[in-house]
């Protein structure tokens, strides 16, 4: 199998998993707007969980029980605004890193629910708006974020409402 459907495979897999356990979830990130953006190849995705961090222990029981090889950090990456729980999957010659950002406070929560669905490889897939990626990228202030901000300006400058931008609440 090739990277392109090892990648496509997992995903699939991931996404399905996350709605027959309803698992409320949203893509975050460049995978989720690489048609737009710019393509590459990574196997390292960010997924927003509405999980506190005292039921992880529990998502990632259910996620060892799915996929063959899981090796999850102890615990979660603790920033300023932000958990991430930092899972790898192991895949012959192939590592997928899932980072899991905890959606703890309000403004993750509203993250989640003003995602949006999209179909993606016989499944259903919620993907963060443009103006919350770049709130997030905004916010985070990591150079190679902010970077990518001029990107995102540039392809989503006729689809990005800025009155949201200029008014939202967040961090």
């Amino acid at each position: 199998m090739n990277t392109k459907e090892t990648l496509e495979n997992q995903l699939k897999k991931l996404f399905q998993f996350f709605n027959e356990h309803k698992i409320n979830y949203a893509l975050v990130g460049e995978p989720a707007f690489i048609p737009i953006v710019e393509p590459r190849a990574t196997m390292n995705f960010y997924i927003m969980l509405m999980i506190k961090e005292k039921k992880m222990r529990g998502f990632i029981d259910l996620l060892e029980a799915e996929f063959e090889s899981i090796i999850p950090h102890e615990e979660p990456m603790r920033f300023s605004s932000m958990k991430i729980w930092r899972v790898m999957n192991l895949l012959e010659d192939r590592l997928m890193i899932f980072d899991f950002l905890l959606a703890e406070s309000k403004f993750f929560k509203n993250v989640i629910e003003r995602a949006f669905e999209t179909d993606f490889l016989e499944s259903k897939l919620k993907i963060i708006i443009s103006e919350d990626l770049i709130l997030l990228k905004d916010w985070t202030k990591l150079s190679q974020n902010i970077g990518n901000l001029d990107k995102f300006y540039t392809a989503f400058k006729n689809k990005t409402d800025y009155s949201y931008l200029n008014s939202s609440f967040a961090p």
